[in-house]
């Protein structure tokens, strides 16, 4: 009989995904206005935190997939809010910086409606309901 092989979190592409961000994040924070820095900037940087949080709950805890994925999708909304607004106010430096921002938040967006909706599919599958 074949071991099987242990899946990490880490190796998740949505959670490599939001760890890229949150360092993208911990980069331009400090470039932020004195008055925004500590108070956009670390908000910023709390929400990433607990993005990361609530894929590897995702990831780890089957039975209450969907209710951790749609928390990281409500907190996921909130942060590609204050990345817009740090965009459009310039506290990103550099445009190439504030776009991958943006793509990386516009991306993972997509992916986490994805496995909302396909664990739906599979519990309706499971469940004879199709």
């Amino acid at each position: 009989m074949a071991e099987k092989k242990l899946k990490l979190v880490s190796n998740a592409p949505l959670y490599k995904d939001v760890r890229t961000l949150l360092g993208l994040i911990v980069e331009t924070a400090p470039d932020f206005p004195r008055m925004y820095r500590y108070t956009i900037g670390g908000e910023m940087q709390k929400l990433s935190v607990s993005l990361l949080n609530g894929v590897a709950a995702a990831y780890m805890d089957k039975p209450n997939r969907r209710d951790h994925l749609t928390k990281v999708r409500y907190e996921f909304e909130t942060l590609k809010t204050l990345v817009r607004i740090a965009g459009e106010k310039r506290w990103i430096k550099g445009l190439i910086r504030a776009a991958r921002a943006t793509h990386r938040t516009d991306g993972r967006d997509r992916q986490t409606n994805y496995s909302v909706e396909e664990l739906a599919t599979r519990r309706q599958r499971v469940a004879g309901i199709e």
